[in-house]
C-alpha cells in the first residue's frame, strides 16, 4: 500500500471564529488544510468523519483534465491540437471531428449540448446551466443516464460558439472517451494508476452508467476529504519522490503558473481546472491559486508557492478567498 504523502506529524490548530461562522452558515461538511508538510488544521461538522465518502460532483472533471495531459506525456495523444477525430473516429459529424482537443480541456469547444442560461461560477466567467433547468427527456439526463453512447448522434458545433467559454458537462464526457481510448482502459483504472494510488489514496468509488457501465467522466468520485488532500499535494508536488506526474512545462500550464495576474484577477479556467488570486489589502496571504470545484462548493485549492493545498465540503457554495483567508488564519494564529 503506498504510504500517505501527509506527514504522521499534525500541528493542532482550531478554526478561527470568521472561519468557523463561515463554515457554518454555508453548512460546511469538512476543512482540511496541509500547510510546509503538515496537516495542520481538520475540522468537521458534527456527523461528519474522516472516514466519511462524499461526492465530489464536478471537482473529477478537473483529474480528468490533468490525465489528457498525462496522456500528451506519455505519447498517446501527439498534440492537444490535434482534432478530437483523429482518436475518435466513431464520434459526431465532420465538422465535430475537427474540434481540437485543446477546445474541449478549455471548455471552448462550441458543442453546446446543454440547455441555454447562464449562471456565475463563483466570481469567474458566465457558464452555461448544467441541469438546474431539469427536463427529464432533456440531452444532459439522457447522458447522465446511459452515457456517451447514447448522445453520440446529437453531437454537433453551433456555429458562432466555437472559441467561447461555455460550461458543457459533455466536453469532460468526451475527454473521458479519449483517454480510455488512447490508453485502451477503463477510465477508473487510468485514473487510479496515474493518480489516486501513487497520491496515496484508497478505497474510493466513481458513479456508474448502470452496473457494469463506464464511469460518468464529469461527475461524482466518492472519496473522503484526506483523500482529496492526498490528490491535491500529489497535483502541487507534482508527483511524489518516485517520478513527477507531469513535464515540468505542462504541469505549469495545469496550474496557470504562465498566465499573467490580470487573465486570473476576475476568474480563470484553463485546462478544466480554475485559476485566480487572492489580493485582498491587509491579508497576510496573498498570490495566485488553482482550484478544483464541484457543486455546492465542493473545493481542493492549490498554492505550490506556499506548499499549502485546501479541501472544503459543504451543501452550500462558500466565499472562495475568504476559506482560504480564515484557513491561514487558523493555521498561523
Amino acid at each position: 500500500e503506498p504510504a500517505s504523502p501527509i506527514s504522521i506529524e499534525m500541528k493542532s490548530s482550531k478554526l478561527h471564529p470568521a472561519g468557523r461562522r463561515l463554515f457554518e452558515e454555508r453548512q460546511g461538511k469538512a476543512l482540511l488544510i496541509y500547510q510546509g508538510g503538515k496537516l495542520r488544521l481538520e475540522h468537521y461538522a458534527e456527523g461528519f468523519q474522516s472516514d466519511t465518502k462524499v461526492n465530489s460532483y464536478s471537482m473529477v472533471k478537473s483529474l480528468v483534465g490533468a490525465l489528457v495531459l498525462r496522456a500528451h506525456a506519455d505519447g498517446r495523444i501527439q498534440s492537444l491540437r490535434d482534432p478530437v477525430g483523429r482518436y475518435l473516429t466513431e464520434l459526431g459529424d465532420t465538422e465535430f471531428r475537427a474540434i481540437p482537443i485543446l477546445a474541449f480541456l478549455q471548455m471552448r469547444s462550441g458543442v453546446v449540448y446543454e440547455p441555454d442560461g447562464v449562471k456565475s461560477a463563483l466570481g469567474g466567467d458566465s457558464k452555461d446551466i448544467e441541469a438546474t433547468r431539469l427536463n427529464p427527456f432533456g440531452p444532459m439526463p439522457r447522458l447522465h443516464m446511459r452515457g456517451l453512447d447514447a448522445v453520440s448522434g446529437k453531437l454537433r458545433v453551433r456555429r458562432g460558439q466555437q472559441g467561447r467559454y461555455s460550461y458543457q458537462n459533455i466536453n469532460t464526457a468526451i475527454l473521458g472517451r479519449l483517454i480510455s481510448k488512447v490508453y485502451d482502459k477503463p477510465l477508473e483504472d487510468i485514473l487510479s494508476e496515474k493518480i489516486w494510488v501513487p497520491a496515496g489514496a484508497q478505497d474510493a468509488f466513481w458513479r456508474q452508467y448502470g452496473p457494469g457501465g463506464p464511469v460518468s467522466p464529469y461527475c461524482c468520485l466518492y472519496a473522503t476529504p484526506r483523500d482529496w488532500l492526498r490528490v491535491g499535494i500529489f497535483l502541487v508536488n507534482n508527483g511524489t519522490k518516485d517520478g513527477a506526474f507531469l513535464p515540468r512545462y505542462l504541469w505549469r500550464r495545469f496550474l496557470g503558473h504562465d498566465l499573467s495576474y490580470d487573465a486570473i484577477r476576475s476568474g480563470h479556467y484553463g485546462l478544466h481546472i480554475y485559476q485566480n488570486v487572492l489580493d485582498r489589502a491587509g491579508e497576510p496571504l496573498q498570490g495566485p491559486f488553482t482550484y478544483m470545484m464541484g457543486s455546492g462548493g465542493q473545493i481542493v485549492y492549490l498554492m505550490p508557492n506556499q506548499d499549502l493545498v485546501a479541501v472544503r465540503f459543504g451543501e452550500e457554495i462558500q466565499l472562495l478567498h475568504s476559506t482560504l483567508y480564515t484557513g491561514w488564519r487558523s493555521i498561523s494564529e
